[in-house]
């Protein structure tokens, strides 16, 4: 008898009552025998819950997890990976099917590779009921493989396009040592290029995952990515994170963040980080000049409503600024913000305390 060694799928949703449904079936399709099926419902206000708790009810061994309030994509995938015990995990968002094979297919891979960290399949886009309207590009799909993790590393950091290649199956020994998920632009590219650190990244060259609608633009996936955003916070207000509005610069920043805390040598840590920019660089560099004048064209606006707060307000509307303007720095050095940087460092505590009225 043939041993299949058990996989999580732990499926998160938000109000997908329309989309749900058949992304479930396609997982209690699968010809894999062996998994464990977490659904997670992400504080939907919709039908979700409903359709979740029928799922949970009717089928054996459905685990069933409700949240009261929702967290966004990153806390959910976070919480995804923690599901369960068994040596694969597959994070599963609720609006994408996957190919009965899917689970099979890339299994045999991990399987056949020990070194393997995670292996995702090719993609296609689909829209309505299943028109299909493209498929991803063979240049998509994420290979970092060899016993040089650094050049794995970068191999992502230079490939990454579309989420297909993130939607796989991953090696929970592998997972279990990534850095926590930080609410950024980019969060998933970082993510992948750190877990190739620590593994091999494959993938099966079929068509196996159907992506509903496609990927939205990079702007939209910025602000969608901050706390700010999932916690009813201004983006357009002094006291939100900025680096919203630098999405390709902040995804480039945000992996000399995850290679700031990786699990590597002190050494290795710092040949890594120094071939950052230079690898974005040679991707985006235009984009990212141009996202780099259009921050410093919003600055005089950002910085006014910054010094009309009160002391400790200006202080954490300053620092969201400098932040943003020091990822600038870090990757395009050439873009000079130093003089706005130094306007900033100082405006809460020159800013004089307000005159308060005595109160009878």
């Amino acid at each position: 008898m043939t041993w299949h060694p058990a996989v999580d799928v732990n499926l998160f949703v938000h109000n997908g009552e329309a989309t749900v449904g058949p992304v479930i079936e396609s997982v209690l399709a699968q010809t894999w025998p062996e998994l464990r099926i977490t659904l997670i419902d992400d504080g939907s206000t919709d039908g979700t819950a409903s359709i979740l708790a029928d799922y949970a009810a009717r089928v054996p061994g459905i685990r069933l997890r409700c949240l009261s309030c929702n967290g966004g994509a990153v806390a959910a995938f976070q919480r995804a990976f923690r599901c369960g015990d068994s040596d694969f995990v597959m994070p599963k968002s609720g609006d994408d099917p996957i190919a009965p094979d899917f689970v099979a297919k890339t299994m045999e891979v991990l399987l056949a590779h020990p070194d393997c960290a995670m292996c995702h399949a090719a993609g296609l886009v689909f829209r309505g009921a299943g028109r299909v309207a493209g498929v991803y590009p063979a240049e998509h799909r994420l290979s970092a493989t060899g016993p040089d993790a650094l050049a794995r590393a970068a191999a992502v950091m230079r490939s990454y396009t579309s989420s297909p290649s993130f939607w796989g199956i991953y090696r929970r020994d592998a997972a279990d040592r990534l850095a926590p998920i930080a609410y950024r632009a980019g969060w998933d590219h970082a993510l992948l290029a750190e877990l190739a650190l620590y593994g091999e990244i494959r993938h099966v060259p079929e068509i196996l995952y159907w992506r509903r609608d496609g990927g939205r633009p990079v702007a939209e996936l910025a602000r969608r990515a901050t706390m700010e955003a999932n916690r009813g916070v201004a983006l357009g207000g002094p006291l939100a994170e900025q680096r919203w509005r630098t999405p390709l610069i902040t995804t480039a920043y945000a992996h000399l963040e995850t290679f700031a805390v990786a699990r590597i040598d002190d050494a290795s840590r710092a040949r890594l980080m120094a071939c950052v920019p230079g690898i974005f660089r040679a991707r985006w560099l235009s984009l990212m000049t141009a996202e780099a004048g259009a921050l410093r064209a919003a600055l005089p606006a950002l910085g006014a409503a910054v010094r009309s707060l009160a002391p400790e307000l200006a202080a954490w509307g300053a620092g969201q600024l400098v932040q943003a303007l020091l990822a600038v720095r870090a990757i395009l050095p050439e873009m000079d913000f130093s003089e706005a940087l130094a306007e900033l460092f100082w405006i809460a505590p020159a800013r004089p305390a307000p005159v308060r009225a005595a109160v009878a």
